[in-house]
Parts: structure tokens; sequence; C-alpha cells
């Protein structure tokens, strides 16, 4: 009796068990039917497209420059005599910086202007006798070219005399000298750096979409790294009117009032503000090529559908959109990783 009371409970435990793995099978099964279903969509979150007010304020980096620099050139030879102007000074245009030995010059003029005023009285002789039959026409031609030839001899004489007076064709503040008394110098030999740095001007890169704003005249309030506090006033005085391979531009800034506690070469920044507008903002990360041949894929009736579209960059993480999209369109934003054109889809 004890056996069959055994027996019989371990016929219910086995068919317990095996009712249990049934069910467990039949439960997996139907899991796996919905994961496969689950499976032939691509989960996405998308954004509805849809203008917005823009606030076109940005703000580029770029270094201080001076207005003008130059490298001051002899174009005399000779030894230096004098000198007027030194590193660090500052110079005023036309002003004379360097005396080089004009000894022998003087001289030459001095030969020089006797000749040419006794040919030009016997030019006025020879004009005076033109008249009758005392001269040739050639013989008054020949004197001509030769009181010609003396003052174009004078005026040379004259030009490298004033080439010994060496002065400043700009005005500004000696950065370098390249000369002592006593040097000996020839024509092409540097002698003196001049910075002019008024007014000093800050040289900027910005994208396309801010190029596209900037306009020369425009007022832009300026800062240096150094004087994080204190803020200048300057103006756009030029805009380039090419890119460069990565689409920068380059824009120059003259700044207004005093700014000699800036330095050229040192680190500054450009702030702009423009007045808002109206524009379709799409987010970068929806972007499936670069810049320069973008598409997005759009949700359309449960299906992702690949688009191409013109725009213009707005900072890191937006874009301008200027065509290839409607409002109210369903701009899909993740997932797109395994997309292509015409992929199912659903949303998140």
């Amino acid at each position: 009796m004890k056996n069959i009371i055994t027996t019989i409970i371990l016929v219910l435990v086995i068919g317990g068990i095996a009712f249990t793995l049934f069910n467990n099978k039949q439960e997996m099964a139907v899991q796996a039917e919905e994961a496969m279903k689950t499976s032939s969509f691509i989960p996405v979150t998308t954004e509805v497209v849809g203008k917005s007010n823009l606030n076109v304020s940005f703000t580029s980096n770029g270094t201080f420059e001076a207005n003008q620099e130059l490298n001051l050139q002899s174009e005399a030879s000779g030894k230096v005599l004098k000198i007027f102007k030194r590193k660090g000074d500052y110079v005023k245009a036309g002003q004379l910086i360097v005396q080089l030995d004009d000894e022998l010059l003087q001289s030459e003029l001095a030969i020089a202007q006797v000749s040419y005023d006794q040919t030009k009285r016997d030019l006025e002789r020879y004009k005076n006798l033109s008249g009758s039959d005392a001269i040739t026409k050639r013989q008054l031609e020949d004197i001509q070219n030769g009181s010609q030839n003396a003052e174009a001899q004078l005026n040379m004489i004259k030009k490298r005399l004033s080439n010994t007076k060496i002065t400043a064709p700009i005005s500004g503040y000696i950065n370098n000298d390249h000369i002592e008394i006593g040097s000996l110098v020839n024509p092409g030999m540097p002698i003196v750096d001049i910075v002019n740095t008024q007014p000093l001007k800050l040289t900027i890169q910005v994208s396309e979409s801010e190029i596209a704003q900037i306009a020369v005249g425009d007022e832009v309030t300026v800062k240096a790294g150094v004087f994080p506090d204190k803020e200048f006033k300057g103006k756009v005085s030029f805009t380039s009117s090419k890119g460069d391979a990565s689409l920068r531009y380059e824009v120059e800034i003259s700044l207004d009032g005093e700014t000699k506690d800036i330095k050229p070469g040192m680190y500054g920044y450009a702030a702009f503000n423009y007045d808002k507008e109206e524009a379709i903002l799409i987010n970068r990360r929806a972007l499936v090529r670069g810049l320069k041949n973008p598409e997005v894929f759009v949700m359309e009736n449960g299906k992702a559908k690949l688009k191409p579209i013109k725009i213009s960059s707005l900072g890191q993480d937006q874009l301008v959109l200027l065509d290839g999209l409607k409002e109210g369109e369903k701009l899909i934003t993740t997932g797109l990783i395994n997309l292509t054109d015409g992929t199912a889809v659903s949303e998140l």
C-alpha cells in the first residue's frame, strides 16, 4: 500500500513538472514571436520641423594686429652719420630717422648744377641766333639735347642726395632698428621696423552663415583676453569675398578710441548681435552626411525616407535649414546608424 501511494505521488510530481515545462515553452515561443515582430522595426526619436525665432548672436575670436607694419629699407649707399630716432621712439610720417654721408654727392650736385646752368645759357644764345644763318638747325638740336641731358643728370643726383636722408613713410613706433652710427649701408638693407597701431584691428574667422549677416560698418563689441572686464568699440572694416577650404571667412574690425594697452599679437574676441528673424533650425545630429552633401531621414508612413537638404551652419549643435524639408515633417534625430531609405521605423 505504501509503495502504491509513493508511485502515485511520483506520477503527480512528474506530471506537474511536465505541465510547467510545456507552459514555459509556449510562453517563450510567444515572447520570441513578439521579439521577431518588434525587431522588424528600428526604434527612433523624431522632432517636428517648424520655424522658430532666431536670435543671430555669436562670438568669434582672433588676434589683434597693427594697422600698418613696415620694414624700412635704404635706397642709398653710404655711412651712417646720425640717427635721429631709435627703437621704441614714435615717429611721424616724413620725419627724419637716419642721415647718411652725402659729402661726395654734394660735390657731384655742385658740378651738375654748373653744367646745367651753362647748357641753359648756351641754349638761350643759340635760340637767339636761330633766326639768322649763323647756326644750323642741327647745331640747335644738339645744344637742346645737351641741355636736356644736363637737367636729367642734375635731377638724378638730387634724387640720390635726398635718399641719404631716410625718413618715415608712415607714422608709428619703431619696433626694431638695424643700424648704428658708422655702419655702412647699401640699397635694400633694413634700417628700422615701424608699427602703426592706430587704429588697432582685430582679425577673426567666421562661418558662412555668420558672414552672411556681417557688413562693413557694423558696430561690434570687442574684448581683449588680458582685459576680460574691459570693453572696446569697433567697426567692421573688411570682409573677405572668398572662404577657405573649411568655409571660414576673414573679417577685420578696426577699434575706436584709445587702445594703447593692447599690443599686436594679443588674443581677443568680438561679439556680434543682430535682430531676430524666423528660421527653421534642425539638430546637427540628424545630419547623415557632412556639411558639403547634407542629407537627413524623415519618418513617413512608418518608414524612413532619405532627403537631401540645403543648410548653413549655426554654432556646434544647430543648423539653419535653407531648403529640402517642409514644416510639419518628422525629422529623425536618433537611431540613424542602421537606417536606409525605406527602412521600417517606430517612435520611442
